[in-house]
Parts: C-alpha cells; structure tokens; sequence
C-alpha cells in the first residue's frame, strides 16, 4: 500500500467549501442500478455543518437507497485566490 504524503486533515465543513467558492452538494445514490443524482444548494445550513451530517440523513428520491454526498465541484471558480487557474490545462 502507498504511503501518505501528509496525514488527512480535519473534515470538510461548509464554511470551507464556501470559502473555495462552492455553494452546493452533489448528492448520488450508491445503488449502481439507479445512479439517481441531485445537485442542492446548502445556503441555508450553518458554516459549522460537517458534510458527513447529509449522508445519513437523505434518501434516494428514486429507490430509497442510501446516497454519498460531495461538494458540487463543478460550481467552484475557474481561477485560485491569486488569479492564476485553479486547475492545470486540460483537466477542466
């Protein structure tokens, strides 16, 4: 197994995604029949919120299956704090 470069930091909560210009959660279903997705914003929820809270507290609309819940990375700004772009060229 491939040794860790740095040890994983704290969990991601919603104060930390905002701050990198996220705004909302991309919820899947795990069931790989169903797949069913759903993007949501979480405005309202406080900056404290852990994103492990979702989880296991929703259900698939679809097949009342259990969901993972990420941030929705494709909302985060094309450009880091200090202008250059936040992903090489390429992968975006």
């Amino acid at each position: 197994m491939a040794q860790r470069k740095h040890e994983p930091g704290p969990p991601m909560d919603l104060a930390n995604m905002r701050r990198q210009g996220v705004r909302g959660l991309n919820a899947v279903c795990v069931d790989p029949a169903c797949r069913h997705e759903l993007v949501f914003s979480v405005d309202d929820y406080d900056g404290d919120l852990k994103l492990s809270w979702f989880p296991p507290r929703m259900i698939c609309a679809k097949c009342d299956g259990p969901v993972d819940v990420r941030p929705n990375w494709k909302e985060a700004p094309v450009e880091d704090w200090s202008g250059r772009p936040a992903m090489p060229s390429g992968l975006r």
